[in-house]
């Protein structure tokens, strides 16, 4: 029998009961009835509706301890069942340590230090988001696919975006498989992914990167790494990381592993980035000390200062009220774009849009797309034209037409082509028009 705060006996019978170790009290659902023991002690007798709702709760206290033995019981047969087929026991993974063990899973390489971060900081926010939905739970195979569905609705209720919610229920799904026992439910196989917003980041124009490498012409220390993305179109990183073993000045070519998927690619050294390197002195390991060790430290540093560069360029997020102030000063583009959802702002030009334009511009000036892949290092054509190649409307009209033949066209010249037709025929009569329609071909290159 149990108490109330105020000293009176609570209306229902408790039962305790040992199972596996563990010692367990439940509520018995059975009324108290009659009239206790004056001492209200167990030992003592009460009345006869108090014996026999006391008879009742034993029955009942009975049934449940001797269920809860047949459940650890079974498991124990499943337990044996399975370390005599496999040669190895059944393992548990705690809910405290899922962070720790999702760290040890083997691996064909090491996850990137900030990617690994990221990933134990939900596996932590799960264990500690489950203890409030369910305090029992004590391992991994305790989550149930409600508990699955209720942490993920919690996570859409952040507020994050379409892509956010995807990677959180596709590293908790990997986890499971991983670590759960074989023959376990994945608590999350089941659930499918939300329809994400897919925001381009936008290329530059030839003239836009121009406006760029004057605005970061003073600054020593951005300047060499904003040229190696321009005309590399490697990422922040890799520009940051580059090491001279992978640098070969007298054949002009970068060969090099890349970081994020551990591609080799070979990418010629333009002249541009030749004369910047030709300058630097060849000691150590690193071309960019300097920036290789604030791209280790503090990697947001090297983003800040592009985003400065960038805005000297004329390439920032208007603020409120600007044009109205008339401070007359230039914005050549945005740098981020409002989401349909998500806290967050798009991204559409950083450092990774070098490596858009690069593509952009590639593919447009007909580079074929092997040799594009070389470059990029990515395995799949699908890949780069769906996330890399955005051409502007005109310049892709351009490079269609002057691709393609002459039938689909319905025999329309290029621009250079009607130059020069114009320019054959010209005749003292007729230099005046043709002059206009010359003015306004030169204007649309």
């Amino acid at each position: 029998m149990r108490k109330n705060p105020d000293g009176t006996l609570r209306k229902y019978w408790y039962g305790r009961y040992e199972a596996n170790g563990k010692r367990y009290c439940h509520n018995l659902g059975v009324k108290i009835a009659g009239k206790p023991p004056g001492s209200l002690s167990l030992k003592d007798e009460g009345d006869r509706a108090f014996e026999r709702s006391r008879a009742t709760a034993l029955a009942r206290l009975e049934a449940i301890a001797e269920e809860a033995h047949t459940n650890m019981n079974a498991v124990r047969i499943i337990e044996k069942l399975y370390e005599i087929k496999t040669g190895e026991r059944i393992k548990t993974v705690k809910l405290d340590e899922l962070a720790d063990e999702w760290s040890k899973i083997r691996r064909r390489r090491e996850p990137n230090v900030r990617y690994a971060a990221q990933c134990r900081s939900t596996l932590k926010r799960f264990t500690a988001y489950l203890r409030k939905y369910n305090p029992k739970a004590e391992d991994i195979a305790h989550v149930t696919c409600p508990a699955a569905s209720a942490f993920m609705d919690a996570e859409a209720a952040r507020g994050v975006t379409a892509k956010t919610w995807n990677d959180t229920l596709k590293l908790l799904r990997a986890a499971f498989k991983y670590l759960m026992p074989a023959g376990s439910i994945n608590p999350f196989s089941n659930m499918p992914t939300r329809e994400t917003e897919t925001i381009f980041r936008m290329p530059f124009k030839p003239e836009e990167l121009k406006a760029i490498v004057d605005a970061a012409q003073n600054d020593e220390f951005i300047r060499p790494i904003l040229i190696t993305g321009i005309c590399t179109a490697m990422r922040r990183g890799d520009c940051c990381l580059l090491k001279w073993k992978d640098v070969d000045l007298e054949k002009r070519f970068i060969t090099v592993k890349t970081a994020k998927t551990s591609q080799t690619i070979s990418i010629p050294i333009f002249p541009m980035l030749y004369e910047e390197l030709s300058r630097r002195e060849a000691s150590g390991a690193y071309v960019f000390p300097k920036q290789a060790e604030m791209y280790k430290a503090n990697p947001d540093g090297i983003t800040w200062r592009v985003r400065k560069v960038f805005a000297a360029a004329g390439f920032k997020d208007p603020v409120e009220g600007a044009e109205a102030q008339g401070n007359g000063e230039i914005i050549r583009g945005e740098i981020h774009v409002e989401r349909k959802e998500g806290g967050r702002r798009a991204s559409v030009r950083d450092f990774h849009s070098f490596r858009v334009t690069w593509v952009t511009l590639a593919l447009t000036a007909g580079v074929p797309m092997e040799l594009v892949q070389k470059v990029t290092g990515h395995k799949t054509a699908e890949i780069v034209l769906r996330h890399y190649f955005q051409p502007g409307r005109e310049e892709f009209r351009r490079a269609l037409q002057s691709a393609m033949p002459k039938l689909l066209t319905n025999g329309q010249k290029t621009p250079k082509e009607e130059i020069r037709a114009i320019l054959e025929r010209m005749t003292a009569n007729t230099w005046k028009k043709d002059l206009k329609r010359l003015q306004g071909l030169v204007d649309a290159l």
